[in-house]
C-alpha cells in the first residue's frame, strides 16, 4: 500500500507540473507544445483525483482535482461544451466558409471536390493542397472563379482560398512556405472584409513561432472587419492562437471541437482523442453564427462549416 501511494503521488506531481508546463507557452514554445495535451491530462487527472479521494487520501485527491479542474476549465474553449451559436439576423442573409486541411496523401480527392461543390459554400480555405491535387482541384474553378493561392515549398503543398466574391489583388499577402493568405472580399452588398487562410507549423520543435513573428506585422495591418479560418497546428486555447487573435485584433470562436488525430487513430475517435487545431476568428461587423466540423472525408483533419453574416 505504501508503494501505491509512493507511485500515485509521484503522478499526480508529475501529471501536475506537465499541466502547469503548459503555461508557460509565453517563456518558450516547447511549453505552448505542453499546452496541447492540457484537456487531456486535466481530465485523467480528474479522475484519478475522484478514485483517490474515494481511497480517503484526501488532500492527494483534492490536489488531482483543483488541478484537473484548473486545466479543463481553461482549455474548455476547444470542446463542443463551449459551443453557443449566435442567433441569425432574419433581415440578413447567412453565407459560409468552409476551411478543410486536404491532406496531401488523401486518396479521396474527387470525393472531397464532390463534397465541396455540393455544400457550395461562398468561401473556401484549403490547407495542403498539394501537387496530386491539381488537377481535380481545377474542378472548383467555375463555381468560385476568384482565388488566392500561397504555394508552400515541398511536397505537401500551400493553402488555397477560394471565393464566389471579388477579392482586390491590391494588398494581397502570402506568408512563408504558405502559412498565411490575407485578401480583401468585397461581398455582393459592396461590404468590404479581410479573409483568407492559415497553415502554420506546430509551436516546438517546428518552426511556428517563427512564422508568427514573420507575418504579425500583415497580421497588425488586417481591417476592421475580418474573417479567418485554417489549421494552425495549435490548441484554441494555446499560446500561439492567442497570439495571433490579438496581433489581428480578431476574437477565437470557441466550441469548434477537436478536428486532427493522429494517423494510428482514425477520425471517429477524434471527439475524445483529437485536438482542435482548426480555429475560425472573427472581428469586427463579420459575425459568426456557427462553426461546426463535418464527416470524415478521408483526411487526418475534420472539415469545419462556417456560417457568418454580414452585419
Amino acid at each position: 500500500m505504501k508503494l501505491l501511494k509512493k507511485l500515485t503521488i509521484l503522478g499526480i506531481l508529475g501529471v501536475s507540473f506537465a499541466i502547469g508546463l503548459g503555461f508557460l507557452g509565453f517563456l518558450h514554445p516547447a511549453f505552448d507544445t505542453f499546452s496541447h495535451f492540457r484537456l487531456h491530462l486535466s481530465l485523467g487527472l480528474f479522475v484519478v483525483g475522484v478514485i483517490v479521494a474515494l481511497r480517503e487520501w484526501q488532500r492527494l485527491g483534492l490536489l488531482a482535482l483543483v488541478v484537473g479542474g484548473i486545466g479543463f476549465y481553461t482549455a474548455s474553449s476547444g470542446t463542443l461544451l463551449s459551443k453557443r451559436d449566435g442567433m441569425a439576423d432574419a433581415d440578413k442573409p447567412v453565407y459560409s466558409l468552409l476551411h478543410f486541411n486536404l491532406y496531401w496523401i488523401n486518396s479521396q480527392r474527387e470525393a472531397v471536390i464532390d463534397k465541396i461543390i455540393e455544400l457550395d459554400p461562398e468561401l473556401i480555405s484549403l490547407s495542403e493542397a498539394a501537387t496530386r491535387w491539381t488537377f481535380v482541384i481545377k474542378r472548383l474553378d467555375e463555381k468560385w472563379p476568384y482565388l488566392i493561392h500561397c504555394p508552400e515549398w515541398g511536397k505537401r503543398g500551400g493553402i488555397r482560398f477560394y471565393s464566389k466574391w471579388p477579392l482586390k489583388t491590391e494588398g494581397q499577402y502570402c506568408g512563408p512556405y504558405g502559412s498565411f493568405a490575407r485578401t480583401q472580399v468585397i461581398a455582393p452588398n459592396g461590404f468590404e472584409f479581410t479573409s483568407g487562410s492559415v497553415h502554420l507549423r506546430w509551436p516546438w520543435p517546428a518552426s511556428g513561432p517563427k512564422q508568427l513573428k514573420t507575418i504579425t506585422p500583415e497580421l497588425e495591418k488586417i481591417g476592421q472587419n475580418a474573417l479567418f479560418a485554417g489549421d494552425f497546428n495549435a490548441t484554441t486555447w494555446s499560446h500561439s492562437v492567442n497570439q495571433f487573435a490579438k496581433a489581428s485584433g480578431m476574437e477565437i470562436i470557441s466550441g469548434v471541437g477537436p478536428t486532427w488525430m493522429i494517423d494510428e487513430l482514425p477520425l471517429k475517435h477524434t471527439w475524445w482523442a483529437g485536438l482542435p487545431i482548426d480555429n475560425v476568428m472573427q472581428k469586427g461587423a463579420v459575425k459568426v453564427i456557427s462553426a461546426k466540423t463535418l464527416e470524415d472525408l478521408g483526411s487526418d483533419h475534420l472539415p469545419v462549416m462556417v456560417k457568418f453574416q454580414l452585419q
